[in-house]
C-alpha cells in the first residue's frame, strides 16, 4: 500500500479553485504602474486641470430660453449628421464645444435661426477635420433635413470666423480627456479601458443635448460619468472607486453627486431620441478593435472608439447585460 502522503499528492484542493480564478480575473483587470508611469501621469493630470475651463455660455442661456432652444436644435442636428457618417464621439464633443464657445462670443439674433445653423455646420466641419480620417464635402455634410442649405464658400467664411474667435485653439480639454487618464490611473488594462471608454461615450452622447451639464467642468463630468458607468457595471462598484476618483482629482463630492443625478435623469429622458442614433457598433474581434479606431496626432484626446474585446473573460465584460439595461440599445 502506498503511504498516505503519496495518495494525498493526487488530490487537488478544490475549495481554492474559485479563489484562484477570482485572483486571476483581478490580475487580468489591472496592470501595474511604475513610479515613472505615475510621474508622467501626474504631469498630464496637472496639465489637464490647468487647461480645463467653465462653459461661459451657460450663464447666458439661463436667462435666454430662445437661445437655449436654438442651441438644442443645432446640437441635435450635428448629432444626426455625426450618426449619418459614423463619426467618433470625440468629434461630437468637439463640435459642441466649438459651437458653445463661439456663441458665448457672438450673440446672434434669435429671429435669424439660419445664423445658428450656419455656425453649427462650420463647427461640425472643423471638428471632423480635426478628428476624422475621411471628411465629406461641405455640401455633402448637410445631409440631414434642414430649412437651410449653404454654399461651400459661405461655410468656409464662417469656419474662418470660428477659428479666429477661438484663437485657433482646437484641442480643448473634454470629459474624454479625463476618462482616458483616469482609466489608466486606476490601473485598468487596455481592453478594460476601451470598454469603460465606450460606455462613457454612450453616456455623454445621450446627455450632450442638455444645457444643464454646461455648468460642470470636464473633470466633474468625466468623474460623474465614470461612476454612473461603474454603478451600471456592478452594484457598489461605484462606491469602490468613488473615493479614488475624488481623491486623485481633488473634486467636491457634492458637485459630482449632483452631476451624477443629472446624468441618470437625462439618460432616461433622452433615451428615445438616442435610441435612433447609431454611433458605431462594437467590434467582435481584436482585429475589429483596430478597424474602428480613430486617432489624430493633432489631438491629445484621441482614443479608440470601441468596446473592449478580450480573449480571456473578466468581471467587467460580464456586466454588459446590466449596462444594456441602463442605456438604450445600440446594435453591436
Amino acid at each position: 500500500m502506498a503511504p498516505p502522503y503519496a495518495l494525498d499528492a493526487l488530490f487537488c484542493p478544490e475549495e481554492h479553485w474559485e479563489d484562484q480564478e477570482q485572483e486571476q480575473q483581478q490580475q487580468q483587470r489591472y496592470t501595474n504602474l511604475t513610479n515613472e508611469d505615475l510621474f508622467w501621469e501626474n504631469d498630464e493630470l496637472i496639465s489637464l486641470l490647468a487647461r480645463e475651463k467653465p462653459n461661459e455660455l451657460f450663464q447666458i442661456i439661463q436667462t435666454n430660453s430662445s437661445l437655449a432652444a436654438a442651441r438644442r436644435a443645432a446640437v441635435e442636428w450635428m448629432l444626426n449628421v455625426i450618426t449619418h457618417y459614423s463619426f467618433s464621439a470625440l468629434t461630437a464633443v468637439l463640435a459642441v464645444d466649438y459651437f458653445d464657445k463661439f456663441l458665448s462670443f457672438f450673440h446672434f439674433q434669435t429671429d435669424k435661426p439660419w445664423m445658428f445653423h450656419l455656425a453649427a455646420v462650420a463647427c461640425l466641419s472643423l471638428a471632423a477635420k480635426v478628428e476624422e480620417t475621411h471628411v465629406p464635402l461641405l455640401l455633402d455634410l448637410q445631409v440631414e433635413v434642414s430649412r437651410y442649405l449653404f454654399e461651400a464658400k459661405t461655410i468656409k467664411k464662417m469656419e474662418l470666423l470660428v477659428l479666429s474667435t477661438l484663437q485657433w485653439r482646437m484641442n480643448p480639454v473634454t470629459p474624454f480627456s479625463f476618462v482616458d487618464h483616469m482609466s489608466r490611473r486606476l490601473g485598468f488594462k487596455d481592453h478594460i479601458c476601451r470598454e469603460i471608454h465606450w460606455w462613457c461615450e454612450r453616456t455623454i452622447l445621450s446627455v450632450i443635448l442638455e444645457s444643464d451639464f454646461m455648468s460642470f467642468l470636464p473633470s466633474v463630468m468625466a468623474t460623474a460619468t465614470m461612476l454612473h458607468v461603474f454603478k451600471a457595471m456592478e452594484p457598489h462598484l461605484d462606491v469602490e472607486y468613488d473615493y479614488q476618483l475624488l481623491n486623485i482629482l481633488k473634486l467636491d463630492k457634492g458637485n459630482v453627486e449632483e452631476c451624477c443625478k443629472l446624468i441618470s435623469d437625462a439618460s432616461r429622458r433622452n433615451s428615445h431620441q438616442f435610441k435612433k442614433r447609431k454611433f458605431g457598433s462594437v467590434p467582435s474581434s481584436p482585429n475589429g478593435v483596430m478597424d474602428v479606431s480613430f486617432s489624430s496626432d493633432s489631438s491629445n484626446d484621441s482614443w479608440s472608439v470601441a468596446s473592449s474585446v478580450s480573449s480571456s473573460p473578466d468581471p467587467l465584460t460580464k456586466k454588459n447585460r446590466a449596462l444594456d439595461q441602463c442605456f438604450v440599445d445600440i446594435p453591436r
